[in-house]
């Protein structure tokens, strides 16, 4: 017999997530070497083909820059790094050009470009099994990690899938390396970034308003929304002299978008209006906004 965690909140959210673009394979058909390696190294490797495919790379370029990637270790410094190959791509060099050329992993600029994959139940070993409810691939970097649990339970909520994620960081570090966000979905669902070096981190609900929680929850996660998040809005930060990573809340998304479309749209002539007002409150993130 199914749970209900499974009917009434992965089974809407994956059916959701596919009506926004993505794809849902199965856990036991995702292209694995094994329970130990996280990526999905075949898609990922097509991807950077597909994505590359003018700067004549070579198979063991490519190579290189799969290992460059899976030889990052998992602190903090690590992180940073993992999270720049994502944004700006993996420096390696051509022998036939004898330059620098950055291996893109994602491409940006054309979503279909893109391999977007939504699976359940995917099964990683570390210093412990554990069994992911939902991740969400991107060319086959695991990079959203959704965790649920039953709305009607009385003894588990959000805070419950939150933990529970806090502990799997743990147990398989290797996995935690690639993923960026982390979501607790109950209810409602309150999303996270991915610090494993850090007990407690920053929690948000990314509200829409009049919309429900599990549709806002996947605005976020929309292919063209996410990658937007991924490469302008999620970046690594320092706060009371320890690193960690920062994520926007709508507002602050809703807000940077907006002002940087009024600038272009009037330095092309769009529009005259070349100013205007943004509201906060105290500790609603005024700085990162403006950053």
């Amino acid at each position: 017999m199914r749970s209900l965690e499974a009917i009434l909140v992965e089974d809407p959210l994956i059916e959701k997530l596919q009506a926004t673009g993505w794809t849902f394979t199965p856990a036991d058909q995702l292209e694995r070497e094994s329970y130990k390696e996280p990526l999905l190294v075949n898609p990922l490797i097509r991807a950077i083909k597909k994505i590359n495919k003018e700067s004549g790379l070579e198979e063991k370029e490519i190579w290189l820059a799969v290992r460059e990637l899976q030889s990052r270790g998992s602190g903090a410094e690590a992180a940073k790094q993992i999270l720049q190959f994502m944004k700006e791509g993996i420096p390696v060099r051509l022998e036939k050009e004898r330059t620098v050329y950055y291996v893109q992993l994602i491409d940006y600029a054309n979503l279909s470009n893109n391999d977007f994959v939504v699976s359940r139940q995917v099964i990683h070993d570390g210093t412990e099994r554990i069994r992911n409810d939902i991740l969400l691939y991107i060319n086959g970097i695991p990079l959203v990690n959704i965790e649920c649990k039953d709305p009607a339970s009385l003894a588990e909520d959000w805070h419950t899938a939150y933990s529970q994620i806090k502990k799997y960081e743990q147990a398989v570090r290797e996995l935690y390396k690639y993923v960026q966000i982390g979501m607790a979905a109950e209810q409602i669902v309150k999303f996270f970034p991915i610090v494993p070096w850090q007990t407690e981190v920053k929690v948000d609900e990314w509200k829409i308003e009049g919309t429900e929680p599990h549709d806002a929850a996947v605005t976020m996660l929309t292919p063209e929304c996410l990658l937007d998040i991924l490469r302008f809005f999620l970046f690594s930060r320092r706060e009371r002299g320890e690193d960690t990573k920062v994520l926007p809340r709508y507002i602050q998304y809703r807000a940077a978008n907006k002002m940087v479309n009024r600038v272009l749209d009037n330095l092309a002539g769009k529009t005259d209006r070349n100013k205007g007002l943004i509201w906060h409150w105290q500790g609603s993130g005024k700085t990162l906004t403006m950053i």
